[in-house]
């Protein structure tokens, strides 16, 4: 009797260990400012007019093609095609871990550079 106790206890610990790790694994990590716009942009439309866009508070969503090891830059890679945009978060006092490959929600502010256009990110969302 004591033994079937002690497998049923040890069998519910690692079903609530397990669901417990589902869960976290799960969560949206959050950087920067809450992003507050959840309306989507279309990279394609910014790349296509980024004078249109310069200066406007976007968001964008794709994954995460390649970063910066410290996390203050990275390219965001829409569709299955080679359509990426830079994105910085540099100046906006944040930076991210290394999570290439996961989806990427990000909000900021268009800009023109040399490069081309890019987002200067205010905050970011990964799943």
């Amino acid at each position: 009797m004591k033994i079937l106790r002690i497998v049923g206890l040890s069998l519910i610990i690692i079903i609530v260990i397990g669901v417990a790790f589902i869960r976290l694994s799960a969560r949206t990590e959050k950087y920067g400012q809450e992003i507050i716009n959840h309306q989507v942009t279309a990279v394609k439309d910014i790349l296509a007019d980024p004078k249109g866009f310069e200066g406007k508070l976007v968001t964008i969503d794709g994954k995460i093609a390649s970063e910066c090891s410290t996390g203050c830059w990275f390219y965001v890679k829409v569709g299955s095609g080679n359509l990426t945009i830079y994105v910085d978060t540099g100046n906006s006092g944040f930076a991210i871990p290394q999570k290439a490959g996961k989806k990427i929600l990000v909000e900021g502010k268009v800009m023109i550079k040399k490069t081309g256009p890019m987002i200067q990110a205010r905050g970011v969302q990964i799943k």
